[in-house]
């Protein structure tokens, strides 16, 4: 074969080789955006939750800089919670009631223990393989964490701890 026949040839498969990865790299980026679409849809509806939230304390409380968002589902109320900072700059807590008659509650973070504290309290009295969530709510008008954790056995269990101190209000074990 030619020499010449040969770059032909080498130049015709690089092309080949080329159009591969282009394509490759094309398919890869199609699937990321893919992927994170459906994450922004996924969060959508816990935006709108803290979107009405918001809402719902404008002018009656003063947040801003939310940094952390809760939605709890309490036996007898549902709320959302706003961790922020106030005017003074100084960290508060706001549960908002799902029913728009409800009464809106306000705490200052110092008032009570952390999520750190919170689930440092499960690890230490209740010995759990693994903590699934902690989230602020509210019950009976009481600010609580509830603690959902998972036994060695792999049971779930479910502990209210108090805002304020951090005891033991309420739980369901062994689900």
């Amino acid at each position: 074969m030619s020499e010449n026949m040969q770059r032909i040839r080498t130049k015709k498969q690089r092309r080949r080789v080329n159009k591969w990865v282009y394509i490759s790299i094309a398919a890869v980026l199609i699937l990321i955006a893919c992927f994170l679409l459906y994450l922004r849809s996924a969060d959508k509806p816990v935006r709108a939750a803290q979107k009405e939230a918001l809402d719902r304390i404008n002018g009656y409380v003063t947040i801003k800089d939310v940094s952390r968002f809760y939605l709890y589902n309490g036996p007898k109320e549902d709320y959302s919670v706003l961790v922020g900072k106030n005017k003074a700059n100084k960290k508060i807590i706001v549960w908002v009631p799902k029913k728009k008659s409800g009464k809106v509650f306000v705490k200052y973070a110092a008032d009570g223990i952390s999520e750190k504290q919170a689930r440092s309290i499960i690890h230490s009295e209740k010995n759990p393989e693994k903590i699934l969530h902690t989230k602020l709510g509210m019950e009976n008008e009481k600010a609580i964490w509830e603690v959902t954790y998972l036994t060695g056995n792999g049971n779930l269990n479910y502990v209210n701890l108090s805002f304020e101190d951090g005891k033991v209000l309420h739980s369901i074990e062994n689900l």
